[in-house]
């Protein structure tokens, strides 16, 4: 028909009509001979290739968000590990320094141990504030050193508060709730924390033994929850342990080496003075003997007065007896007075030699038992003489302390009487308390306290010994006061009082080593 058509309009040369038919034929050949399946092929084309881009975008996001998990879960943590690793050994070397950072100034305080035990904590917590502060984000810190000659803790603290609300005149002072808080740490040597503050305990341990030598205490600020305390408790515990043994080695080995040089310097002084006084040894021999003669020269002139008298005659056999008794007891009290006089001027040139050592309480106790058989032999009553020993040291003259518990012996064994005697040494303070109790004899309690008093009454001779019974008191008063005086410790005392159980005691105390 197509081909009719067109020949028809060639041959009548209509060439509009040959063209609009042919190309209505065209059209009309696309349309019978279109493809239906390339449409939906397309289509596929297209969901298949948005398919794959949000595959591509999902691999993508995947691999950020392992790759962010990743460094969340490991690399971050590592780094957190490490900055804070970083940050406690610039902490340590901030408290290293600190401590041993020396000034011209400072050297000259280091004279003393008050300087160890307060400026070199003051210094260490001020320079490691800042730091622990970026750190554990702290409002105060502070530590309390124990100082060992004072028996008790030393404190600084540096706050972020207000200063004033925390001084008193002019010093800065810790809460009472701290120092609760940081007694009881120090006394059970473990970590401990209240409402606002936390404290930790400088514990060195040393073969089988660890004792504490102070506390760490701070208090975190207010925005600081529970579980950023619980993670900082393994960098505390490291700074902790470096700054044990720093203040071991700064502070209480110096103060112990402070405290040596101390006595080193006492005991040249006493030399010193020692020597002083044996410049003048045979002066005060001289003085003592001149006051013998005069103290003495009235008994032989009265015993010679009245040796005339009866030898003239003259008297009756009554006065005779009255005089001669006279004469028997000046010349008992003139032995008296002359031995005591004499033991005196012995004393008194013996004291320029006060021998200071360290002696073991066992061995002191072992001198006593021996001299107490010695003194209890052909005596008829039955005295039991019991020892409790003690394990310890104190410092003191032995010859002073060994004629100090003479003479209670020979005072005691003046009673003959049967019944138990007992010396016991027990710890008080920095102190050894000596008991000597007797528990045969009973005192007032006025008799005890006029025991340390001259009496003439109580001053009588016994038993045909030179000397007078009842000095043995003012003898052991004597020693006990020139320990007070040269053993290095004030605080030596001695007394008397009724005992448990019966009898009584006199009790003295002597310097601890």
């Amino acid at each position: 028909i197509r081909n009719e058509a067109a020949v028809a309009f060639l041959a009548l040369k209509r060439w509009e009509a040959y063209t609009y038919n042919n190309e209505a034929y065209a059209t009309l050949y696309k349309l019978l001979s279109e493809d239906r399946s390339l449409e939906e092929y397309c289509r596929r084309l297209e969901r298949s290739t948005g398919n794959k881009r949000v595959g591509i975008m999902l691999f993508v996001s995947l691999v950020a968000v392992l790759g962010v998990g990743y460094y969340i879960l490991y690399v971050r943590k590592r780094l957190v590990n490490r900055w804070n690793l970083e940050h406690v050994l610039e902490i340590n070397k901030l408290v290293f320094s600190a401590a041993s950072a020396h000034t011209s100034q400072q050297t000259i305080f280091a004279e003393k141990e008050e300087y160890a035990l307060l400026d070199i904590p003051s210094r260490i917590i001020g320079e490691a504030y800042d730091a622990m502060d970026e750190l554990l984000r702290l409002d105060s810190l502070g530590m309390a050193v124990y100082n060992e000659s004072a028996h008790q803790l030393e404190y600084t603290l540096n706050s972020h508060n207000d200063i004033s609300s925390l001084q008193e005149n002019g010093i800065l002072v810790t809460p009472d709730a701290v120092r609760k808080l940081v007694e009881t740490v120090f006394e059970k040597a473990e970590p401990g924390e209240d409402e606002k503050w936390a404290a930790f305990p400088l514990k060195v341990s040393a073969a089988e033994e660890s004792r504490c030598i102070g506390v760490l205490f701070l208090e975190y600020r207010e925005d600081v929850n529970k579980a950023d305390k619980e993670a900082n408790q393994v960098l505390i515990e490291l700074i902790t342990r470096y700054m044990t043994l720093v203040v071991l080695n700064a502070v209480v080995k110096l103060a112990n080496k402070y405290q040596d040089i101390e006595t080193a310097r006492e005991e040249a002084r006493r030399a010193s003075r020692e020597d002083d006084m044996l410049h003048v040894q045979n002066m005060v021999l001289d003085n003592c003997l001149s006051t013998i003669k005069h103290e003495t020269v009235y008994y032989p002139n009265k015993i010679k007065q009245l040796i005339d008298k009866v030898l003239a005659g003259g008297v009756t056999g009554e006065e005779e007896n009255e005089m001669t008794k006279s004469i028997e007891e000046l010349i008992s009290y003139y032995k008296g007075v002359f031995g005591i006089l004499s033991r005196c001027a012995s004393r008194q040139l013996e004291e320029v030699t006060f021998r200071r050592r360290t002696i073991e309480v066992e061995e002191l106790q072992d001198w006593t038992v021996s001299y107490f058989k010695k003194a209890v032999k052909h005596r008829t009553a039955v005295i039991n003489f019991r020892i409790k020993k003690t394990k310890a040291k104190i410092t003191g003259d032995v010859v002073l302390l060994r004629f100090l518990l003479e003479n209670l012996i020979d005072e005691a064994l003046t009673a003959d009487l049967d019944g138990e005697i007992l010396l016991e040494a027990l710890p008080d303070k920095e102190y050894i308390r000596f008991c000597f109790t007797d528990k045969r004899r009973e005192k007032t309690r006025k008799e005890l306290n006029d025991l340390f008093y001259p009496d003439l009454q109580r001053m009588i001779r016994h038993a045909g010994k030179e000397q007078l019974s009842g000095t043995e008191y003012l003898v052991a008063k004597q020693v006990i006061r020139e320990h007070d005086e040269f053993a290095g410790l004030r605080g030596c005392r001695i007394n008397a009082e009724p005992a448990e159980g019966g009898g009584f005691s006199v009790y003295f105390t002597i310097p601890e080593k």
